[in-house]
């Protein structure tokens, strides 16, 4: 199979940069927009350097490459002549892009040079109890208001009470009306926020909880059954290690850059939403 027959289409997915700081020779004009050899390489940015290196050994694919930067000049001119770049939803998206991408560049400068191997280690070492196959099954009720969670946390907490009642009265999560609150047991990597998780791993069997701020609202959970698995090695979860060393330093950056900053909310503006 030729290696280089999917360049066209790949490239013709790409943003080319079209500012080097090199010496630019033209290679192509698409009605009179001129395309540069520095436009090639740049299309070729995303690849790694062995295959970067094979195409532009190789007379064909970099015309494929070429090729597929022609076709979409093509189509920014179309984009254009349309007055496409001109509409509202072209400027959102733009702003959405520079939103996105400038906050991708402080995590670049500020959170990805101390998640070193070293730093990964060190956290999996403090951080050991939450790397294992430990289960919990845990029941819960999600409520917006936290005077109303601290209520159904009184509530739960009486003798007799049916917590998945409860729940299938008050809770707003969406799946309560199926499930009742009951989530059934879930690990240390199951798909949840970690302020849930962690308040259900470190909660006593049969202890109810809360009331536990997330991003979703107000949580009150059940500790229903606690299953004691086993402790994972550093070489099982480095992935995971990394991304939870990852995101615990991207809180303290956010928590530091908030301390800092003044910060005004108009909570009747919020709640007429």
């Amino acid at each position: 199979m030729n290696p280089f027959r999917m360049i066209s289409a790949v490239v013709f997915g790409l943003s080319i940069l079209a500012t080097s700081a090199f010496a630019a020779t033209e290679v192509a004009k698409v009605n009179g927009k001129s395309i540069s050899d520095q436009d090639v390489k740049a299309a070729l940015a995303s690849v790694s350097d062995a295959q970067r290196s094979a195409i532009l050994k190789d007379a064909q694919a970099k015309r494929n490459v070429l090729q597929g930067i022609i076709d979409q000049e093509i189509m920014l001119q179309e984009a254009e002549k349309l007055k496409i770049d001109q509409s509202q939803a072209y400027k959102d998206a733009l702003a959405a892009f520079r939103k996105q991408y400038l906050m991708a560049q402080v995590l670049e400068k500020s959170v990805a040079p101390k998640v070193t191997e070293s730093g990964a280690k060190r956290f999996y070492e403090s951080n050991k109890q939450n790397f294992s196959t430990d289960r919990v099954h845990v029941q819960h009720i999600l409520v917006t208001d936290e005077l109303q969670a601290k209520d159904i946390l009184s509530k739960a907490k009486e003798k007799d009470a049916d917590f998945m009642a409860l729940a299938e009265k008050f809770s707003k999560d969406p799946s309560a009306k199926n499930n009742r609150g009951d989530i059934g047991p879930i690990n240390r990597d199951s798909p949840f926020v970690a302020e849930f998780k962690n308040a259900a791993f470190n909660g006593k069997k049969g202890e109810i909880i809360g009331p536990v701020k997330t991003a979703f609202g107000y949580h009150v959970i059940k500790v229903v059954d606690k299953y004691v698995g086993r402790a994972l090695n550093y070489d099982e979860v480095e992935l995971q290690v990394k991304t939870a060393f990852r995101e615990g330093l991207i809180r303290e950056l956010v928590g530091q850059l908030k301390s800092q900053a003044k910060v005004q909310i108009n909570d009747k503006a919020l709640n007429s939403l």
